[in-house]
């Protein structure tokens, strides 16, 4: 990327040194050659301020994309996010279900157990 833009402002500083040559060695009077030199200049500036405005341009639209990008991403793991968490709850949800109700299968079994152990201890005595 360096080298391009390197390669790029070495050919605009020779075509405008080129330019300069070309036009102090024209067959024309002094007054006349100021004149297309200052003609010449403002087409430059011209140029320049066009080119920096197309920059600008180009900068906010690759800035704006980026941005946009960006909030679609966000917003893609914010959802992404709030699924998971949806999910896990939902499997917290089905283990503590089944913990209690494997709790009330247990505590009926030893009850279960407790009243016939209860009843074999009363009627062996």
């Amino acid at each position: 990327m360096a080298q391009t833009r390197e390669f790029v402002l070495g050919m605009l500083m020779g075509a405008a040194v080129g330019a300069a040559v070309a036009i102090l060695y024209a067959p024309q009077s002094g007054p006349e050659t100021r004149g297309l030199l200052k003609e010449k200049a403002g087409e430059v500036k011209d140029k320049t301020a066009q080119a920096v405005d197309t920059a600008k341009t180009r900068a906010r639209e690759v800035t704006e994309n980026v941005t946009t990008s960006a909030q679609q991403l966000v917003e893609k793991g914010r959802t992404t996010v709030g699924t998971k968490v949806s999910a896990v709850q939902a499997a917290v949800d089905a283990g503590r279900q089944a913990f209690q109700e494997k709790q009330t299968e247990l505590t009926q079994e030893v009850r279960e157990d407790t009243a016939g152990t209860v009843a074999t201890e009363t009627s062996g005595a």
